[in-house]
């Protein structure tokens, strides 16, 4: 069932070793290099399920037993990528478009088998279609959208001997200053502040919501001795997110690329090499999450409120994204090269990669409205600069704090 190879954008050749690689990387666990009678072996008795993408919006499970056949039953077809099934549907629907994602595919099918102790494996893939054979129409989207951004960023509290206080403590778990969770099997916790300003249609004015929204946390932190850290792991070893919020965007395989591309790869140039401990089970490549409003939420890069000036060329650069993507062809992560380099954090590479994606950005209608905000981010990133999750964020963003 599956391809020896596979081709990706700009005919990048991936054999089932690579591909394996790539998956594993990804945080996907991955059988797909052993030999099918390997792999069928001893599985008489484990279950397999096959699941069948067609884009990002659609998913089938179908289950299959292993033995002298394939035995195939109907299950839950969910569209719109809301799945109303909770458990391992869910699980099964993620890790089959996880995968195909980082294949550099929206569609076709997966099959994964259960192993003991709640784990998985991908063992087959099936690819529907080349990429090009999509339609102008889903290439293309719906160009004439409003765009609206918005965001939840993180950051954590952190006390005179380094340890994290709770978030929870000062503010409410809902609003635009509050708290999200960490969840450790079954006990759960909220020791993440997370911002929330109201989206906006321009990145000046999101911009000013986000400083609304710390004002109001500073007004609720009382104990002002706490220091605010924020990058990709700055303290207790708690990965923090800087998520984006798009509608008027049509969610596909194009625009995760461009985002993963175009902006997680610069981040990760300039991040805390601490940072890469945050990958690959946060900060993957192409995360993504349905939103009720009919738009999607981008989860790949850090919290980028490490620095005013890093969070204001995020925004700018996710906005002229969402809104010029088909313009922006360069796909480095396509390679292996530079895919490992951002798993692994290797600063070389994704220097280089940076900044040879800047001239696209400079080409791009319109640009000189984002310029000021976008040219300062890659001349750090050229300079070799990385950011600092040490500072306390308040002093860079004008919050009072104790003398």
């Amino acid at each position: 069932m599956v391809d020896s190879r596979l081709i990706l954008p700009g005919k990048v050749q991936m054999t089932p070793a690579v591909m394996n690689a790539r998956l594993r990387r990804s945080g996907i666990p991955s059988r797909l290099f052993r030999k099918a009678d390997e792999r069928m072996s001893g599985s008489t008795y484990t279950a397999r399920y096959l699941i069948s993408v067609r884009g990002l919006e659609h998913c089938q499970v179908d289950m299959l037993m292993a033995g002298s056949g394939w035995l195939k039953r109907p299950a839950v077809d969910h569209e719109d990528g809301l799945q109303t099934e909770v458990g391992l549907t869910q699980r099964l629907t993620k890790a089959a478009v996880r995968t195909l994602y980082a294949l550099g595919q929206e569609e076709g099918e997966v099959v994964i088998a259960l192993l003991p102790n709640r784990r998985y494996a991908v063992d087959e893939v099936r690819f529907h279609q080349d990429r090009s054979q999509r339609t102008d129409r889903e290439a293309n989207g719906d160009h004439a959208a409003l765009i609206l951004l918005g965001m939840d960023p993180e950051f954590v509290l952190v006390d005179s001997r380094g340890e994290i206080t709770e978030a929870s403590q000062y503010l409410e778990r809902h609003g635009k200053a509050g708290c999200d969770a960490v969840r450790e099997g079954d006990f759960v916790t909220y020791p993440l502040a997370e911002l929330r300003p109201d989206p906006k249609s321009d990145p000046e004015a999101l911009l000013h919501e986000l400083r609304k929204t710390m004002i109001m946390a500073a007004e609720r932190i009382t104990d002002r001795s706490l220091a605010w850290k924020a990058g990709s792991m700055p303290a207790g070893g708690l990965p923090l997110g800087g998520h984006l919020h798009f509608s008027g965007v049509t969610l596909n395989l194009d625009i995760l690329q461009v985002l993963d591309n175009y902006l997680a790869l610069p981040l990760a140039a300039l991040e805390d090499p601490s940072g890469r401990k945050r990958r690959p089970k946060y900060g993957s490549l192409g995360d993504y999450r349905r939103q009720p409003h009919g738009g999607f939420e981008y989860r790949t890069p850090p919290s980028f409120l490490v620095s005013p000036s890093i969070t204001r060329a995020v925004v700018h650069m996710a906005y002229l994204i969402a809104r010029e993507f088909r313009r922006l062809m360069s796909r480095p992560l396509s390679t292996e090269r530079v895919h490992e380099a951002y798993y692994e954090g290797t600063k070389s590479i994704l220097i280089q990669s940076a900044e040879a994606l800047h001239q696209d950005y400079r080409r791009l209608p319109g640009y000189e409205y984002h310029a000021s905000s976008i040219e300062r981010l890659f001349r750090m990133i050229s300079e070799g600069q990385t950011w600092d999750e040490s500072r306390d964020i308040r002093r860079l963003w004008h919050i009072p704090v104790l003398p």
